[in-house]
């Protein structure tokens, strides 16, 4: 996904939303990985260090589905960057992508089941699921009502 659009530059109050977002989708990405760290524990061990950790959400199978959010997170907040800002359009992309994958509408059906279940396991993913979707919907009204 490309942030270049050729509509205006991204406003102030748009790019506030989106770093609210962003913080929110942070903190969601960053419960999920520590619940998937632990059912890696699990099954392989201890991870042994910070960087054996790192190169495990990099490149390990069990954190694959993770990247998705990874990478739509990296563009969020380089979409809010005041050198290189993003565009009203993109902001809305992302910030639709965001919506899609935030509530099991993509096609990819691995990352849908594996998210799905560590929801399950985890309540505070829930919450904080809840927590961003909500973000997600106020944004959207918020836009309806300036148009």
């Amino acid at each position: 996904m490309s942030i270049e659009s050729s509509s205006e530059i991204i406003k102030d109050e748009t790019r506030q939303k989106l770093k609210d977002l962003s913080k929110s989708f942070l903190r969601l990405h960053k419960i999920l990985l520590e619940g998937e760290k632990a059912e890696y524990e699990k099954t392989n061990g201890r991870i042994g260090s910070p960087n054996q950790y790192l190169q495990l959400v990099m490149n390990d199978p069990q954190f694959a589905w993770l990247r998705r959010m990874s990478s739509l997170i990296a563009l969020i907040d380089e979409a809010c960057s005041i050198r290189r800002p993003a565009t009203e359009d993109a902001a809305k992309a992302l910030t639709d992508e965001t919506e899609k994958l935030l509530t099991f509408a993509g096609d990819d059906e691995s990352f849908n089941d594996k998210f799905h279940i560590a929801l399950q396991r985890n309540a505070d993913a829930s919450v904080t699921l809840n927590d961003t979707l909500n973000i997600l919907k106020n944004s959207r009204q918020n836009a309806l009502s300036d148009k």
